[in-house]
């Protein structure tokens, strides 16, 4: 089983002796997003109103997929040398009944999923409460149905009023096609700045400050919805805990997140009449915070209209929206049977059919004039007071508020697991040293993209920008973020990373481990071409980029995503994304593309000092748990890219990281530690530091090996290399060469 894992005071995962150890591995996987029962993929077309009304009547029982499915799939993303998955499930999926209506079957169904991948494959698992712009409703994932209601939303009428765009209103029913104009790559991620979501943030973290009207059952919405929330994943962990206690004591549970991608909604919008200027999502119909409550109450609107250029957004224009008089709030007939449905009782000023934001007087309706806004900066101050509320207020009030409340529940049943705290991606960790968090179980959960791969779905090796430099402001000008040259590019994201990383460090502290829960690239880059031609360059060399920035810093990270459901047509099945590093549809028909290089013939050489050899043939039982399967149970089927993602890595460092990379072009890896002293050490006896030498990549035959010092031995069964070395700086660097006539050993220098 894995080893138990712990954190060193540098913010390192290490094992009990403090060797450094790095998680690799990947999100498993994007169909849980979505329910099994009925089988409602994002473009599965809404062709009557059975979709909203049996909202509640779903499973997600076989997604991610069916239990006999699991050992492939499990053995395959093993076989890439990963050592964990990131496990993303719903709050829909736990409750989408209603309140305290938990599926259990599901629970049960995932424990099972849990207990597989534990017996097979002897991988760390983390458990993620994974949304994406609130619901499915509003255009991602996440939040039950009944959530929306609750709220007062009747989501059925959003499409007229752009309150959220949700891709299965976009699709033809005839044809089965989305109606691209309408729902253009990567627009979903737009529903942040919509009515919908921006509107259920905002309840979420601060419906006491900004919403106290709305009271169900004697709690504000703030508090009901983060109750039950938290009530839903806790009664999830805790059937774990009692169902399959193993599961802990293998090791397998690393821990649980406590919200994927957070937004702030409209809190701390200095003016609802503008599009600040930090919103650098801009595409298609874009309206200011005011526009969209007036569109939500169905009055016709004319909104910007945004493209997204090689620099940032570009107003292209303006769009009226015509509403058709369908508001995005239930009427009071609706809202009276949502209410005893769920068993609500509201508060007497909450007056249905009112935005929630005309009903705290954010803004009026005139007879004679129309809407009027009267509180611009509402959102900006707390109710009769001077505090100011920005983003590090959200962050180190309202959103720290909530994590301590997670944080707390969570220690109540579970004192040895990691928490991972994810804050709003690209934004700073709030300040948590007040805090009673156990020092060395609390992780920073980031995330990473690239933004000009993201939107243009193309990798540009001539030149780039400087993403998270743009989203923090760093530049007054975008065309100063611009990185000539693709070496250049790699560094840059690597730079990016770095800075990400120190942050962490400054405001959460030295001891806190930087995890990317969340970074990738898209495959369905150049129009698809690769689809065609079956030549993956640009979706490989992208993944090259992302992998040298997390190798030289080596940081523990899942890649965004395995998709086992994977198409060409429809990529993951969620939004026309397209991230997965497998697709069903790259699989070959027989198993000859389990990539391995031929076995080696067993050989020696002499070293760079009196005792240096190599052995390729060695049994030595001390290796860490493989992060690889044998070599000859090894699967690449199906994967895309596979050059940039088989790479070697440094499985378990006796000391401390210095620097790593992999030049994917020449067959060469450089790792550089500062070795840990060892007592009453040998030659052969002093502690070492493990690699995985794929032979994808090397083949052992022909490798040239130099090193400060040292001995080494090679597992090729599991293509691990071990070497033993002296303290202090040292370094280690391997060279495939080409074969000769005259090359019959692997040589040390």
């Amino acid at each position: 089983m894995p080893e138990k894992l712990f954190v060193s005071k540098n913010g390192d995962f290490c094992d009990v002796k403090g060797n450094v150890v790095t998680l690799r591995g990947v999100n498993l996987d994007p169909n849980a997003k979505l329910p099994a029962t009925p089988n409602l993929t994002t473009h599965e077309p809404i062709k009557d109103e059975k979709y909203w009304d049996l909202a509640d009547d779903v499973s997600f029982i076989n997604h991610p997929f069916p239990l006999e499915d699991i050992p492939s799939h499990i053995n395959r993303v093993k076989s890439l040398g990963f050592n964990h998955v990131r496990f993303p499930f719903s709050w829909e999926s736990l409750e989408h009944k209603g309140p305290g209506l938990y599926d259990y079957e599901f629970m049960d169904y995932t424990i099972e999923v849990l207990k597989i991948i534990d017996r097979i494959g002897g991988m760390y698992v983390y458990l993620d409460p994974h949304q994406d712009v609130w619901s499915r409703f509003t255009g991602g994932s996440g939040a039950p149905y009944w959530t929306l209601l609750c709220a007062g939303f009747q989501p059925k009428r959003f499409r007229k009023n752009g309150a959220a765009i949700v891709h299965n209103t976009l699709i033809d029913p005839r044809t089965g096609k989305d109606n691209i104009n309408d729902f253009p790559k990567m627009v979903w991620a737009t529903n942040y700045y919509k009515l919908a979501c921006q509107t259920m943030f905002t309840l979420f973290f601060a419906g006491k400050e900004f919403a106290p009207k709305c009271i169900v059952n004697g709690l504000n919405i703030q508090d009901y919805l983060q109750e039950t929330f938290l009530n839903a994943i806790l009664e999830f962990y805790k059937r774990i805990q009692t169902k399959a206690p193993e599961l802990f004591e293998s090791n397998c549970i690393l821990g649980l997140e406590s919200l994927n991608e957070p937004s702030h909604g409209y809190i701390g919008t200095m003016n609802l009449n503008e599009i600040e200027k930090e919103r650098n999502l801009r595409l298609g119909s874009t309206p200011t915070g005011f526009q969209a409550f007036v569109l939500g109450e169905g009055i016709n609107t004319t909104v910007d209209d945004y493209e997204i250029t090689m620099f940032g957004p570009s107003k292209c224009g303006t769009k009226t929206i015509n509403c058709q008089n369908e508001s995005a709030w239930m009427t009071q007939q609706e809202r009276d049977i949502a209410d005893t449905k769920y068993g609500w009782e509201r508060n007497a000023d909450w007056t249905a059919g009112v935005c929630i934001w005309r009903l705290h007087n954010v803004w009026a309706i005139n007879n004679r004039s129309g809407p009027k806004l009267l509180q611009p900066n509402y959102f900006a101050k707390l109710n009769g007071t001077d505090t100011t509320v920005n983003e590090r207020y959200f962050m180190n009030h309202l959103f720290t508020n909530y994590f301590n409340k997670f944080h707390k529940a969570f220690r109540n049943i579970d004192m040895e697991s990691f928490v991972i705290m994810q804050p709003p991606v690209f934004r700073s960790p709030p300040h948590l040293k007040h805090l009673d968090i156990i020092p060395g179980k609390t992780i920073c959960a980031c995330h990473f993209y690239d933004g000009l791969s993201l939107m243009f779905k193309t990798w540009n090796k001539f030149f780039n920008v400087d993403t998270f430099g743009i989203v923090r402001g760093n530049y007054s000008n975008p065309m100063l973020s611009v990185v000539i040259g693709e070496s250049k590019i790699r560094d840059s994201f690597q730079g990016q990373l770095k800075l990400m990383k120190q942050e962490v460090h400054e405001i959460l502290g030295q001891n806190v481990p930087t995890f990317f829960t969340e970074i990738g690239m898209p495959f369905d880059m150049d129009n698809k071409k690769a689809y065609t031609n079956g030549i993956y360059t640009s979706q490989t060399k992208a993944m090259n980029a992302i992998a040298h920035a997390l190798e030289g810093n080596n940081l523990s990270f899942s890649l965004w995503c395995y998709a086992s459901e994977n198409n060409h047509q429809w990529g993951d099945n969620w939004n026309n994304e397209d991230f997965s590093i497998f697709s069903k549809d790259d699989m070959k028909v027989t198993k000859d593309n389990v990539s391995r290089a031929s076995s080696p013939t067993p050989s020696s050489s002499s070293g760079n000092s009196e005792n240096s050899q190599f052995i390729t043939k060695s049994e030595f039982d001390d290796i860490p748990y493989p992060p690889a399967p044998r070599i000859d149970e090894i699967d690449f089927n199906g994967f895309r890219g596979t050059d940039a993602l088989v790479r070697p890595f440094p499985i378990k460092i006796h000391g401390r990281f210095v620097s790593a990379k992999f030049d994917l072009e020449l067959k060469s890896y450089t790792l550089k530690i500062h070795a840990s002293a060892s007592a009453n050490a040998t030659n052969t006896t002093k502690n070492a530091t493990y690699i995985f030498l794929p032979q994808y990549h090397f083949d052992i035959d022909r490798v040239n090996i130099g090193t400060s010092s040292g001995t080494f031995l090679y597992n090729e069964q599991y293509q691990i290399l071990k070497w033993h070395h002296d303290a202090g700086h040292q370094s280690i660097t391997i060279n495939s060469r080409k074969r000769s006539n005259k090359d019959d050993n692997c040589i040390i220098t």
